[in-house]
């Protein structure tokens, strides 16, 4: 979504992006992004709770009115009234704690070989990679 959301803010259309994964999120540098600790597939809140839709909704729009600059907020709203939902999603160790076990993401690109890097650096070389050509970050 970050790459879309680049290009539609060239294009002059202001983009707000909600999201559950802050890591990711950051790393694709959106121009406007609120981030939702609620599990992954309900950026947009619980099933049928439609008013929680909408306030999510409206406190991620708010970001097209105050900020014009590259931000990423966490809103407020919360899965439940603890984290213990988190035991579900996450593994838990042996002491009953869940933890978080997925790979730090880095800020550089990261490859499954050598040969996918050198692959990788000549189609970006002259700029004929169709995913990135004209996104400037």
């Amino acid at each position: 979504m970050g790459l879309i959301s680049h290009q539609l803010e060239e294009a002059g259309i202001a983009t707000v992006g909600i999201s559950t994964a802050k890591d990711i999120t950051k790393a694709v540098r959106m121009p406007r992004a609120a981030f939702l600790d609620f599990p992954q597939g309900f950026t947009a809140g619980k099933p049928k709770n439609t008013k929680l839709t909408i306030e999510i909704l409206k406190s991620a729009l708010k970001l097209v009115d105050t900020s014009i600059d590259e931000i990423l907020i966490d809103l407020e709203f919360h899965w439940a009234e603890n984290d213990e939902w988190k035991d579900s999603v996450f593994n838990v160790s042996s002491d009953g704690q869940a933890t978080d076990d997925r790979l730090t993401r880095l800020d550089n690109p990261q490859y499954q070989s050598d040969q996918d890097r050198k692959e990788a650096q000549i189609s970006h070389k002259d700029g004929e990679c169709l995913v990135c050509m004209g996104i400037d970050y």
